[in-house]
Formats: C-alpha cells, sequence, structure tokens
C-alpha cells in the first residue's frame, strides 16, 4: 500500500455526497426504505454492514486494479531474454481470493515468441 493511501481519506464534498447516497441506497436494500424492523439488533445491523463493506472493498480493489493495469500499455521485455513482446489488448481475467472475498483482475499479460512463455510487465 502506497505512503498516501494508508492516510486517512479525506473525501470531496461530492464523493461524500455520492457515499452518502451509496449508504442510504444500500440500507434501504438491506431493510426497506423505513429502515431495520424494531426487532432487529445491533448483531444483525452491524453483520450487514460488515458485509456491504466487504462488497465495496472487492468493487475498490478491481477498479483500482483496472485504473493500475491501464497504464501497461504497448510493449514490455521478457524478463528471461529480454526481446520486445507486446501486451494484450485484452487480458484475460482471473479471480484473486482478498480478505474480502474473490475479487476480478484483469492483468496486463505477454507472450514472448522467442522462449514461448506468458509474463506479466512490471513498473
Amino acid at each position: 500500500m502506497s505512503k498516501d493511501a494508508r492516510k486517512q481519506v479525506n473525501l470531496t464534498d461530492d464523493a461524500r455526497k455520492k457515499l452518502a447516497d451509496c449508504v442510504a441506497a444500500l440500507a434501504s436494500c438491506g431493510f426497506g426504505p423505513e429502515g431495520p424492523p424494531l426487532d432487529t439488533t445491533f448483531a444483525e445491523i452491524e453483520d450487514f454492514g460488515h458485509e456491504m463493506g466487504r462488497l465495496l472493498a472487492r468493487a475498490l480493489d478491481e477498479e483500482l486494479a483496472h485504473q493500475h493495469a491501464a497504464h501497461f500499455a504497448g510493449s514490455a521485455s521478457c524478463p528471461r531474454c529480454l526481446t520486445e513482446c507486446p501486451i494484450a489488448e485484452h487480458p484475460k481475467a482471473r479471480d484473486v481470493q482478498t480478505t474480502d472475498g474473490d475479487v476480478s483482475l484483469h492483468e496486463p499479460a505477454c507472450h514472448c515468441p522467442v522462449c514461448n512463455r506468458d509474463f506479466f510487465p512490471s513498473a
């Protein structure tokens, strides 16, 4: 994690508003427009909140990984023979297990025709 990502997140006013709208929509999906029924325990509310947090974490992981992968374009050197190999335009998806559940990643990939191997470019 980058040093900046570990800092407390300072949301813009627009992001704060969108988050509040998202929270209201998720709460309504979970408990209806009137909120939790009278007999709902706080443990049930907390469980729902944690599940929605995991959902958000997975969505953020996928979005940020997609943005990161977009930085890799053009070609990359094969780590074995140093041949310049094109980066695939349409990377294949693979599921990765995270703390919050499975996340689908689309990693940039290359194939070296000299070594006949696939590899993932790095920065």
